[in-house]
């Protein structure tokens, strides 16, 4: 038994970061919304986000060029959201969030990865995995989304009116309106008007219906396929010699 444990991926083993990374996710999903617009909830928003993207890089990634770019990135978009917001005449001109999404694409990838593709048993660790690649889409498609409203503001639209002073990309309208796109709750607050951000949108929608779907087929498959192969050796265990 120790020895199988050696041989599964860091992944599988680590449970302390899995964990943490599944947290600042569920942090980032429930709380952020709750957040408002003014310097401090930015900052704090900017930071939670940093954080995440540092907690994912130790948990999913394996090669450590991967996690020394992440990182690098990381500190570049987290210290250009800072000077933006101590100095409203600097402008990143959109590609702090383009950093943001690049990275949480690498992150999702990864954590696809290391629940799909890579040997282990079925277990808390695989599922967890499952979950946080459930969530990392939707935390990245509102990202993907903030970038499009910086390209083109009214691509999405919502409803009621903006209180006056509260910018449209607000992270965390975003989060709830890619959450409501995710799961297709579609409570009709918000929705894509620009057909770039229907096309996203539509795209998103389709990842939430068929990745639960695809999740538990898997690991189901998993679980049977586990169970065959032990009862397939023990059997040839028990052959006479």
């Amino acid at each position: 038994m120790a020895g199988m444990e050696r041989q599964l991926p860091g992944f599988w083993r680590e449970d302390r970061h899995l964990s943490s990374f599944l947290a600042l996710l569920v942090l980032m999903t429930i709380f952020v919304p709750m957040v408002g617009e003014s310097r401090p909830g930015r900052i704090a928003i900017d930071l939670t986000f940093a954080i995440l993207l540092l907690s994912g890089a130790i948990a999913t990634v394996q090669k450590r060029m991967l996690i020394v770019l992440i990182i690098a990135l990381t500190i570049v978009e987290f210290t250009a959201d800072l000077i933006a917001e101590f100095n409203p005449s600097f402008s990143p001109r959109g590609w702090d969030t383009a950093l943001k999404v690049f990275c949480m694409s690498i992150l999702v990838v990864m954590t696809l990865k290391q629940t799909f593709l890579l040997p282990g048993p079925v277990s808390l660790h695989r599922v967890m995995g499952g979950v946080a690649a459930y969530l990392l889409i939707a935390v990245t498609c509102a990202f993907g989304y903030k970038l499009l409203l910086e390209l083109i503001p009214n691509a999405i639209h919502f409803q009621p009116p903006l209180v006056a002073g509260v910018a449209t990309g607000e992270p965390g309208r975003l989060i709830y309106f890619s959450f409501e796109t995710l799961t297709t709750v579609a409570f009709g607050d918000a929705y894509p008007v620009h057909r770039v951000a229907r096309s996203l949108a539509m795209a998103e929608a389709l990842i939430g219906q068929l990745y639960p779907a695809i999740l538990i087929a898997t690991l189901v498959g998993m679980a049977l396929q586990a169970r065959f192969d032990a009862a397939l050796e023990k059997t040839d265990f028990k052959k006479p010699s």
